[in-house]
Formats: C-alpha cells, structure tokens, sequence
C-alpha cells in the first residue's frame, strides 16, 4: 500500500508539473536554439508593440542612445546631404533653419543624424547592415582628419563623406564581436576592440608617414590639421599651408595581442565553464548541435506530455457518446505517445537533466557562487592569454599609455602594446557590472567618467587617494556594500553635446537622467524622432530570445521573483524529469520482472 502511494505521488507530481512546466519548456527549448544560433536569426525583428511596455522607447531608454558625437560644421557642402531622401522614413528630413551644428546619436538601433536641440532627425544608416541585431553601434569616435569610425557588433565601419555612407573595414582574420573603437595618441590612428585582440587601423596617404605624425598631427585644431575637402590633409603653419597628403581609402590594418602579466597564471570562472556546457560551445558546433538536438528532444517530450493528459478526456467523451470509432482512434494516439514519451524520456534522462541542471546554475542565486570560482585557464597557440577578457580601450593622454577595461580588472600597456601590462589593484578602480563598461568617457580634467549596470563614477586613475572614486550623480566617494553586481542606475549612455553641453545620463529602463540623476524628458513624445526611432528599432529575435530565456520578461507580473525564475523552472523540470524516470524505470523493471516470471 505504501509503494502503491509513493508511485501515486510520483506520478501526480510529474503529471501536474509537467503539464504547467511544459510551455515554459516550449519557450526555453525555442528560445536556446534561437540563442546558439545567433548569425542564422539576425535578420529576425519583433516590433516592440507585441513587446511589454519596459520594452518600448521611451525617453530614449533601452538603450536606444548610448553616445553622441558632434559632427563637422555644415557648410555650403553639407547642404546636399540633407536633400538626401531619408531611406527608412521618407517624411523626416534634417531642417535647414535649425541650428547649424549636427550631432551623431547612436545606439542600439543604429546612428541618428540631429542637432544640439534635436529638433531634427535622419536616418544615418546607410551602408550599416540591414538587421537591427548587427546595427547595434557600441561606440562611435571623431579623429582629428574629421574621419568619423564605428564600431558595430561584428565590424568597424568609416563614413565616407563622398558616399554619404559607411564602408566596412576589414580586420584580417576576425570572427569575434567587436567591443569598442577608440583614437590613438595622435588621433588619427584608431583602434579596434575584439574581445580578445587588438587592431590598429592606421590611414594611409600619399606623402605621409603617419607613424611619424603624432608631433605634427597632434596639435589642436587651432594649428594642426584640418579638413580642407574628405580627401586631404593639410598642415597649417603661420600664414601659409602646406599639402601634407592625399587619402587613398586604404590602411594599414595591423592585428596585436595584449602580452600576459608578470608572473600571471590565466584563470576562466566556473561560470563561463557551465556557460559554455550549458550551450555546447564546449564542444564547438557539434557541441551546439548536441544541444539543439537535446532542445528538440525536450520540444518532443512537452508536446507529448500535453496529449497524454488531454487525450484520455476526448476518450471518456466518446466513450459516453458511444463513438466507438472514434474512441479507438484516440486510444491508439494515446498509446502512441505514451510510448514514445516513455522511451524517449528513458533514454536521454541523462543529456536533459544535464541541460536543466547547468541552465538553472547560470541564474542567481547559483551564479553567484561560480563566478567567484575560479578555474586554470587553457591558453592557445598565439599564447593570447586575455582570451575572450577584453571589453574597452582608452588613451590615457596623461600617463601617456592605453587603459584597457577587461573581465579581470583594468590594465595600463604601453603605446605600442609590446610590454607586460600592468593590473589596477581593484580598490582603486571604479566597480561594473558583468556586462562591462557601457561609459567611459574623458572629463577633461584627466578623469574619467565611467559608467555601467553598477552606476556611474567619477575616476582619476593617477589619483591614489581614497576619494579617487567618486558616485557622479552625488560627488561622495563611492562605497558600495551589496553582493549583487547591477544596481538601480543601469547607466548605458552619456553625453555633453546637445542642449548647451549640458551633461547628460542615459538610463536603460528610466532614459534621460540629468547631473543629478533626476529623469528628464528632453523630447515631446509625438515629436518626429518618436516615429523614425520606433520604426527603426525593433527589437532582433535574438534579443527577445534572450529576455524569455533568462527570464526577464516576466519581471512586470513576477516582480522581485523574475530572478529567481530561471533557478525555480530548472529545479521544478528536474524534478519533472527524474519522477518520469523513476515511473518508467519501475515499470520497466516489473515488466521484466513478468516476463522472467511467465518464463
């Protein structure tokens, strides 16, 4: 009677769980396939409008502005580029009578070409890929020759002035996604970010040596170099100028790694471990393709555990309706299923418990436990031991080397990334979130302004005293207490250009925020840049793909607990999966038991 009971309560729970637990499995399973395959879904867009309303624009939020960059003057020249039919929205132009000045606000929906007031808006898109998930535009700099360069998810782009559009630059050999594009010493050379390799993008011309030009190129505007037409370079001296060279539209693309620290064992997390087991990554492709296989495996067993509890109520009704016909058509399905839940289920407990177990520890409150754990690090054949580390680059004009923000720490390398770093001890560097820095910008006083999901700071890196590290929005020093790594400031944007320089603060889920950080509303709501921004930034299926499947789209109904629903569903569908086993085994060793009895 008590093993009559103890088999009664497994069932009950793997019928009941199940059922509940198996649309979210749906949704896991289509979303992790969608998730490993990031390239194949780019070009896949959801409009916001199906979105819940934290995922719609508004007040520039969702990080729809992360920077801004003032562009050239306009000029008599300038004046057919705003005759350009806008490509994506034909009824929004750039307005002659406003302003004179132009901005570059760019984000994850691409760049936007406006004013300081930003009464007006184009589309600046041209020549950027198509698909919203490739056009997410991490940084945009302004180099001394006026060159405007991008960095977008997977490549660096330069906007040619004679095109009106932006041409892609290859980087020879890279398949990583790009982290960031930042100017040299000279402001000339740029340098992009992977996040695992550098590379130096030098311009070539024609009667120029520019790894000779920092000391006649790094002059301010005032007496340096200027832009006399997109293609030439001019260097001015008293009261008259000199042709320096002609632009060819080519560079030197030079690709480096970051040497290893001093006595410096590699270490990976715990995390990323189960991370890349949890994606097959580990494995590689075929790795991948185990778990999609695994995904489907998890799709088929939802479905047939849905006909399994649906069936036998078609079957009762048509057994009272005495359609006998039909009741033997529903019986056959349900011994169908039946049968093939079971053996399916029995045969692959292993590789699904694997997937549910890992994919719960890469949520809190297990996550935080494995990324404090660390590993030995394998390191390749290049020797690069920052592999998959490195997140921003700037030039530190004060100390006269570059600062590299990684996964570890901030690091200072020398100019030409030829000696053994050196790591900022960790109190002395301001705190981000996992997902790194999203603001770092000059303060021009030889600080840094530093932002992420953690907030925004305050940094002078040459300043050694306890109040280097200042809260920006109230000027006290910073003294963080709480465990957890994200906090209610999720800083993803900054800017100084528009509306008389005023400072401002972008916020991913409260918008524009002011030095203070109090919200503000900078723009009317019916205003045109409402309708190109909402037109032009859907949302890419990878990235709804990732908010189902870590959760965060049940934040408005599930609140607080929309962290803890990935651990929850994991630990409720493990429980799913072992009581189903526990069944089936049991039926299958009495059956056997049957068998050697007729026998």
């Amino acid at each position: 009677m008590a093993r009559l009971k103890y088999n009664f309560t497994w069932k009950k729970y793997h019928r009941w769980l199940g059922l509940v637990l198996s649309v979210f499995m749906l949704v896991f399973c289509v979303s992790g396939i969608i998730l490993n395959h990031r390239e194949a879904f780019s070009g896949c867009e959801v409009s916001r409008k199906w979105l819940p309303a934290s995922y719609h624009i508004k007040n520039f939020n969702n990080g729809v502005m992360k920077g801004t960059v003032v562009k050239n003057q306009k000029t008599a020249s300038d004046s057919t580029e705003q005759s350009l039919t806008v490509e994506k929205n034909p009824s929004v132009h750039a307005n002659s009578s406003e302003s004179p000045d132009s901005v570059l606000v760019y984000g994850c929906a691409g760049v936007f070409l406006t004013d300081s007031r930003l009464s007006t808006w184009q589309d600046f898109n041209r020549g950027l890929p198509a698909s919203i998930d490739e056009r997410n535009v991490r940084h945009i700099v302004k180099a001394k020759d006026g060159s405007l360069w991008c960095a977008a998810l997977r490549d660096v782009y330069r906007y040619d002035e004679n095109s009106h559009r932006w041409k892609k630059v290859e980087l020879p050999g890279n398949e990583e996604r790009i982290m960031d594009v930042a100017l040299g010493k000279n402001s000339i050379q740029v340098v992009a970010l992977t996040r695992s390799r550098i590379f130096e993008i030098t311009p070539i011309a024609s009667n120029i040596d520019v790894s000779e030009s920092p000391s006649s190129l790094a002059s301010s505007a005032k007496g340096g170099v200027s832009e006399k037409s997109p293609d030439i370079f001019e260097k001015k001296s008293g009261g008259f100028s000199e042709k320096v060279g002609t632009f060819l539209g080519k560079y030197r693309v030079e690709s480096k790694i970051i040497p290893a620290l001093k006595n410096y064992e590699p270490k990976t997390t715990l995390f990323k471990l189960v991370w890349h087991l949890h994606s097959g990554e580990f494995f590689g492709l075929p790795g991948k393709l185990v778990v999609d296989a695994i995904a489907l495996v998890l799709i088929v067993l939802s479905i047939t555990g849905i006909l399994l509890f649906i069936l036998p109520y078609g079957i009762r009704r048509a057994k009272k309706l005495a359609a006998k016909a039909r009741m033997k058509r529903l019986g056959k399905q349900f011994a169908w299923n039946m049968k093939w839940h079971n053996k399916i289920g029995y045969v692959t407990i292993v590789l699904t418990l694997w997937i549910a177990i890992t994919g719960m520890c890469l949520r809190p409150p297990l996550m935080v436990p494995l990324v404090l754990s660390k590993l030995p690090q394998a390191v390749g054949e290049d020797g690069n031991v920052w592999q998959d580390k490195l997140r921003a680059i700037r030039w530190d004009a004060v100390q006269g080397d570059w600062l590299v923000s990684t996964s570890e720490g901030f690091l200072r390398v020398d100019e030409d990334f030829s000696q053994a770093p050196k790591i900022l001890p960790d109190d002395e560097c301001p705190k981000l979130s996992p997902m790194g820095v999203t603001v770092w910008e000059s303060d021009g006083n030889g600080g840094w302004i530093v932002g992420s999901f953690r907030g925004i700071y305050r940094w002078k890196p040459v300043n050694h005293s306890s109040n280097q590290i200042l809260d920006y929005f109230t000027g006290k020093p910073s003294e963080e207490t709480s465990m957890i790594p994200i906090s209610d400031n999720l800083i993803c944007g900054y800017s100084e250009d528009l509306f008389d320089r005023e400072p401002m603060v972008f916020d991913f889920a409260k918008g524009v925020e002011d030095a203070k950080g109090q919200v503000i509303n900078i723009l009317d709501e019916k205003d045109a840049m409402s309708d190109l921004i909402c037109e032009t930034a859907p949302m890419s299926l990878w990235n709804v793909a990732l908010e189902l499947h870590v959760g965060r789209c049940y934040s408005p109904f599930l609140g607080p607990l929309s962290d803890l629903f990935v651990f929850l569903s994991g630990l409720l569908i493990t429980l799913v999966l072992l009581s189903g086993y526990i069944i089936s085994h049991r039926r299958r060793k009495k059956a056997q038991e049957r068998k050697h009895m007729s026998s």
